[in-house]
């Protein structure tokens, strides 16, 4: 549920710096007497001010309620596998800054947070931004997550085991900075709610196609937030018959042991007689593209096995739109397509049922969704 004071600053930042008290307390549901108390505590701190406009007619002139971007700035932090990606934004919410660089192997707990740390010290030496005027931090990993205790709890395809709990308070402490911590599919929903080509639907899913395979979702416009003993959207360990491929999280059959991108490579490596050629998914996507029949083989059965994850999606939250993301997931893809097709296939009606589309925020989606999350929780 969102703090009373969220509420308020969003409809101010929704209205386009335009709306008065009265559009502020019906645009943010907040009783009038709540909200006007807010808002004298936001104008007395500077966090918004008023602009005045010249009266129209009789009565008196609108006064409209404006956000001052630069009282505060809130950083995201989306660790992937492979890539970790980082933006800093305003009050706005607007990005500032944004960086992209390649994920540390993990070893232990303190390097992990001491390079995380470094991470983001190195980023905001180059944003430009003073320390101070940032308000806070939200990490978005690629795992499983207790967001509630700040824990990370694994993350398979970065080298962290089971039952790590690795304490993002290690992190906050060396930056002096307040810090909360979401899985990377949580922090993509919420981009997808407030800042992506379906902002504003009360139900939508997220799904990352790359190196791992993971889902999100928004119901009836309420962030689901997974947890250890109580997963949503992890259709990567969905168990798919007759495959016996071993996953990194211990059980054999997931559908990410055979269908996320580092899978796909181990798979098609043996079956090319150039076997150093097949580096990537991407690679194996471009030759289906060129009707290879081993790579279509292979991605046919990976887009079979992805339609399962999506459907149980739609089956579970019936969202109105489903947003990929992900190296995987381009729209001139044969992968992307197959999946597509499979989908329509598992569900009667296919694409009547949701709209499918890809996200237009690109590789820094969960990093900006991190920083909405920081927002959200320490402003």
């Amino acid at each position: 549920m969102l703090r009373t004071k969220i509420k308020i600053i969003d409809a101010i930042r929704n209205g386009k710096n335009s709306c008065s008290k009265k559009e502020v307390s019906l645009n943010s549901g907040v009783s009038w007497g709540a909200m006007y108390k807010i808002v004298d505590t936001l104008l007395a701190e500077g966090t918004i001010f008023t602009r005045a406009e010249k009266p129209v007619g009789r009565g008196r002139p609108n006064i409209p309620l404006c956000l001052n971007a630069e009282t505060a700035f809130f950083a995201g932090i989306d660790i992937g596998s492979e890539n970790t990606r980082i933006v800093f934004t305003d009050l706005n919410l607007l990005v500032r800054h944004s960086e992209s660089l390649k994920t540390t192997a993990y070893t232990n707990e303190t390097a992990f947070w001491k390079w995380v740390d470094t991470v983001y010290e190195s980023a905001l030496k180059k944003s430009g931004l003073k320390k101070n005027t940032v308000n806070s931090i939200g990490i978005a990993i690629s795992g499983t997550v207790d967001s509630e205790n700040g824990l990370v709890f694994s993350a398979g395809n970065l080298g962290i085991p089971r039952e790590s709990n690795l304490k993002v308070k290690q992190f906050s402490d060396a930056c002096g900075r307040p810090a909360c911590i979401y899985t990377t599919q949580v922090a993509a929903a919420l981009a997808e709610y407030h800042f992506g080509s379906e902002a504003g639907a009360g139900n939508l899913a997220t799904v990352g196609l790359g190196f791992g395979i993971g889902s999100g979702a928004v119901s009836n416009h309420v962030l689901l937030i997974s947890h250890p003993k109580h997963p949503i959207g992890y259709i990567g360990h969905i168990l798919i018959p007759n495959n016996d491929h071993k996953c990194v999280c211990g059980w054999t059959g997931c559908l990410e042991a055979y269908s996320g991108g580092r899978n796909l490579v181990a798979t098609a490596a043996p079956l090319f007689k150039n076997a150093a050629a097949i580096t990537s998914a991407r690679t194996l996507d471009d030759l289906a593209q060129a009707a290879d029949k081993t790579a279509r083989k292979i991605l046919n059965k990976a887009a079979s096995y992805n339609a399962v994850g999506v459907a149980n999606m739609i089956q579970l939250y019936s969202p109105e739109a489903v947003i990929f993301s992900g190296g995987q997931a381009k729209q001139d893809g044969y992968l992307y397509q197959q999946t597509l097709k499979e989908i329509a296939k598992l569900l009667p009606g296919g694409r009547d049922v949701c709209r499918f589309s890809i996200t237009r925020l690109g590789q820094f989606q969960s990093a900006i969704g991190a920083a909405r999350l920081a927002y959200e929780n320490f402003f």
